[in-house]
């Protein structure tokens, strides 16, 4: 009822104890707690005894702690309001860097605008201004010649998607500037020289079955973190393979159950914080020679081995085997005929949902690594017209068709379905920013059609799938691998939206474009600084260390005009500082020549690996 309220309740300290200012007067003589309810509170309530407090205090109404407790509070609204302060002064640093860029652009279109012109009756717009803005937001891409390798016919080419352009662009723009660029490399980055082995020392010919305990957690892991983005394997058919591997493994002979086996154990081991490469070389050797053994035939059990290939080939950036294994599944695919509807075909439930499954995998690889590599994908999608598996998981689908699942759960599948619909928009965004063509036209409007359709696409993801972001920082409240790497999927296709901007003929209208890469290369560092700390594997279709190099080299393309002292230049200090150490524990290429430029141009201080190699730097 109205009025039935505790008296002021005090927290005391940071503990999760509380009292309240005074006491009633029966609770004061027995000297026992009040818990302040009134009218009567909880102790006289229980005795019947009319809760009367007569006595003004003539003490402090307040315990102990309660001024620390309110220092305390304080503090935390003073690193809040700084932290919001921070937010605050980093956009109005964006607006203004954009209002002095477009300034002498907007001067210009105000003086030579054309005069009025009569409206078009039908769509109510006139058709010159629109011509002349299109005109404004066009640009010409020229293709750079991107032939890496030896300086003959086996050189072999890299597109502008890959980011190689990205870095030459970066690399004119420092000499533009005036800033000592002799020793940046471009071809240092990218696993433009291949991919070093795992282990300097080959493992032994001889067969090494990897232990009991190293097994089943890269089982556990492979399930739990690459199986709901990746659905390439139905998961009871292969436990039962495990289950023979486990009973016996000198008994399983068999060249694509050993294949997926190994390949599961590579997977899961590598993508782990603390990888044992010595173990993993050796599955490695294992599961290569299995593969070799299946490649000329024509079943779905090749074919999800050599998909299972090609995540690992995408992780390591194995970009050599990665281009040969994918030819050989696409063709394999056309073979099978994953690419038709699969309605046509009267297999069973589970033959079709895993066909569909393996297909919509393989077609997720083909993007990314096109992507990655700057190639056109193999798959045409004038050709597609397989459907979505459906949104069931593996032990609820049998040949019979499929069994009831309980009501209101999310499935695991659902973030798979979620993954191949966003690579239906980096497909998208592969043909129309980044054509075969050597000269073609784009548009800023363009770009932006296709940041909208992707932005829809997040927008509608689920609560469960969907990353969300706090004060410019990833949400930390994450139990699973699956939110954050749909995150880094979006981060990572918006970064290829706006690339081709960059170093264009666009001048300061591509400012916004820079903004928008360089928001999502700290996004995307951020997030995979989320899968360390809880502990979750990268788990997805790009190389780990080319991803960072790529936005550490945004972050610095942005700070080359700013000054050293403001705040955007001070917060991609920081972050490129991390983003360099990460490199470096990663041993990727391209470390030492990005530790260099970053030093010069925000003065980052050499540490860790970086620090042997200071003098011969300097």
């Amino acid at each position: 009822m109205p009025g039935i309220l505790p008296m002021k309740v005090i927290k005391v300290g940071n503990s999760a104890q509380s009292r309240i200012a005074q006491a009633c007067d029966r609770c004061r003589s027995k000297k026992i707690r009040c818990d302040g309810v009134r009218p009567t509170c909880s102790q006289c309530a229980n005795v019947g005894f009319e809760c009367r407090t007569s006595d003004k205090l003539s003490r402090r109404a307040f315990p102990r702690g309660y001024t620390e407790s309110l220092e305390e509070r304080v503090r935390a609204l003073e690193t809040e309001v700084r932290e919001l302060k921070d937010l605050l002064d980093e956009k109005d640093e964006k607006i203004d860097m954009l209002s002095a860029m477009h300034k002498g652009h907007r001067r210009l279109s105000v003086t030579s605008a054309p005069p009025p012109v009569p409206l078009d009756k039908h769509n109510n717009t006139t058709t010159i201004k629109d011509t002349q803005t299109n005109k404004e937001d066009t640009f010409r891409v020229q293709a750079s010649p991107l032939l890496l390798g030896v300086e003959n016919s086996d050189a072999y080419f890299m597109g502008a998607s890959s980011g190689r352009t990205f870095i030459t662009a970066l690399r004119r723009k420092l000499q533009e500037s005036g800033k000592p660029c002799s020793d940046f490399n471009p071809e240092a980055f990218l696993h433009v020289q291949g991919c070093p082995p795992l282990t300097p020392n080959p493992p032994e010919a001889s067969l090494r079955i990897p232990p009991r305990l190293f097994t089943d957690r890269c089982v556990n892991v492979y399930f739990q973190e690459w199986a709901p983005l990746f659905p390439a394997l139905h998961k009871p058919t292969f436990l039962r393979i495990y289950e023979e591997f486990v009973a016996d493994p000198e008994k399983v002979k068999c060249n694509y159950k050993l294949a997926q086996l190994y390949l599961v154990f590579s997977l899961a081991g590598l993508s782990s914080s603390a990888p044992d490469l010595d173990q993993l070389a050796s599955c490695e050797r294992q599961w290569t020679a299995s593969l070799e053994a299946v490649l000329l035939e024509n079943t779905m059990n090749a074919l999800q081995c050599l998909v299972l290939a090609l995540l690992y080939c995408s992780l390591t950036a194995d970009y050599r085997r990665l281009q040969h294994y994918k030819a050989i599944a696409v063709g394999l695919a056309y073979r099978l005929g994953l690419h038709q509807s699969q309605k046509r075909f009267s297999f069973g439930a589970l033959t079709l949902e895993t066909r569909k499954k393996v297909f919509w995998t393989l077609y997720t690889v083909d993007c990314f690594s096109a992507a990655t590599l700057g190639l056109p994908k193999l798959l045409r999608e004038d050709d597609l017209q397989v459907e979505y598996p459906s949104d069931t998981d593996d032990e609820y689908v049998t040949e019979k068709g499929f069994q009831p699942t309980l009501p209101g759960e999310h499935t695991r599948l659902s973030s798979a379905l979620a993954l191949f619909r966003a690579t239906r928009i980096l497909a998208r965004v592969l043909e129309k920013n980044y054509p075969s063509a050597t000269t073609y036209d784009l548009s800023l409007q363009q770009m932006v059609n296709l940041e909208s359709e992707l932005d829809g696409w997040y927008e509608a993801l689920p609560a469960h799938l969907k990353l969300r972001f706090a004060q410019d920082k990833p949400s930390t409240d994450v139990t699973g691998s699956r939110s954050p790497l749909l995150a880094l999927a979006y981060y990572y296709i918006r970064t290829l939206i706006y690339r081709p901007a960059i170093g264009s003929g666009l001048g300061s209208r591509a400012a916004p474009a820079l903004m928008s890469i360089a928001e999502s290369s700290k996004h995307l560092f951020q997030i995979s600084e989320l899968l360390e700390e809880r502990n979750l594997s990268f788990s997805f279709c790009l190389n780990k260390g080319d991803m960072l190099s790529i936005s550490a080299l945004t972050l610095l393309f942005q700070v080359v005009d700013l000054k050293s002292d403001s705040k955007l230049a001070r917060d991609n200090q920081r972050l490129v500082n991390s983003v360099v150490r990460a490199v470096e524990r990663l041993r990727s290429p391209g470390c030492v020549d990005l530790r260099r430029i970053a030093s010069k141009l925000l003065g980052i201080q050499v540490a860790g690996i970086g620090a042997a190699k200071k003098e011969k730097w300097e």
